[in-house]
């Protein structure tokens, strides 16, 4: 006949020690994926080991199914960043037409204003020479015959709508004449011509360059909205934004094409140390680790009760 207390006793321990041997067995696989950090009598821990491989799987997972181009712009496009884009080119747009603004020299950095000015200065004797090439031309001197005669013409409408006496009209149709209207015009483009071929005309070109240049310089800008519609800045949101995003979907496919982002992954794992990938690792995984454990113990007590029945079924 089977002792009860020796049964139950029997029992009880196979399943304690069964329990105890299925966990602390499933505790040291779970620290030997981590532990030792260096090889120590042979044994080295799965991740501290494979760290290198690990690392470029990591990479190669992140850059070819985690971070391709199409999810990257799909979830730009669900990111709301054109929104985002909208509102800060409106902001911008209203304080670009909108902002009382000074002289560029005000606004420029004195190196800047310096080079511009040095540039205008070596621009002038270039206008010069190239003002002088101008009026050298047969094109010039068309140009300034038309003038001439342009101008002349309308002297004579303008004189013929001003109402004079009878004693001035006379007078001026006495003195006109005596004059021939070609011969004037003739006299007075060679005249233009050859002013405006003189050292004088020419050095007064460079002047024009440097002075204009400079007024430039010192002139206030002042607000943008005066010369713009009321709506300015609204219409132009409405052209930049699509312009913007356009440009943001067609040139991102070949610039990620120049960032090898699997290597990059794989360099930055690589970068950190032993105990900051178990710190990653376990911070992903550690329920699941606990689970193991806690499953080595109830799988051990188990196994423990089934031998206790098996060994009592050999005993008969």
């Amino acid at each position: 006949m089977i002792d009860p207390n020796g049964f139950w006793t029997r029992l009880g321990l196979d399943v304690v020690l069964g329990s105890v041997s299925g966990g602390v067995t499933s505790w040291v696989a779970v620290v030997m994926i981590f532990r030792p950090y260096e090889r120590t009598f042979g044994l080295h821990g799965a991740v501290p080991k494979n760290k290198a491989r690990l690392a470029k799987t990591i990479g190669r997972t992140v850059g070819e199914r985690l971070l391709t181009t199409d999810d990257i712009l799909e979830e730009l496009r669900r990111s709301g960043l054109r929104e985002a884009i909208e509102r800060k080119l409106g902001e911008l747009a209203v304080q670009l037409v909108d902002t009382e603004r000074g002289s560029l020299r005000e606004l420029l950095p004195a190196e800047v204003i310096a080079e511009l000015e040095r540039a205008l200065q070596e621009a002038g004797p270039g206008a010069a020479d190239a003002y002088a090439q101008f009026v050298a031309t047969d094109d010039f001197e068309t140009m300034a015959r038309a003038f001439v005669a342009r101008s002349h013409d309308e002297l004579e409408r303008t004189g013929t709508e001003i109402a004079l006496v009878p004693e001035k009209k006379a007078g001026i149709a006495a003195r006109a004449s005596g004059l021939a209207s070609g011969f004037i015009n003739d006299v007075l483009a060679k005249w233009v011509v050859r002013a405006a071929r003189t050292d004088r005309a020419r050095a007064l070109a460079a002047e024009a360059v440097r002075g204009g240049g400079t007024a430039l310089l010192d002139r206030p800008i002042g607000r943008l909205s005066r010369w713009l519609p009321d709506d300015a800045p609204k219409r132009l949101v409405a052209a930049a934004v699509p312009a913007v995003w356009e440009q943001i979907e067609t040139q991102l496919p070949a610039l990620l094409e120049t960032v090898d982002i699997p290597a990059m992954v794989e360099r930055k794992v690589l970068g950190f140390s032993t105990q900051r990938v178990e710190e990653i690792v376990r911070g992903v995984t550690q329920r699941e680790l606990n689970l193991i454990v806690q499953l080595g113990y109830v799988l051990g007590g188990a196994i423990g009760a089934a031998q206790f029945v098996v060994e009592r079924l050999l005993e008969r």
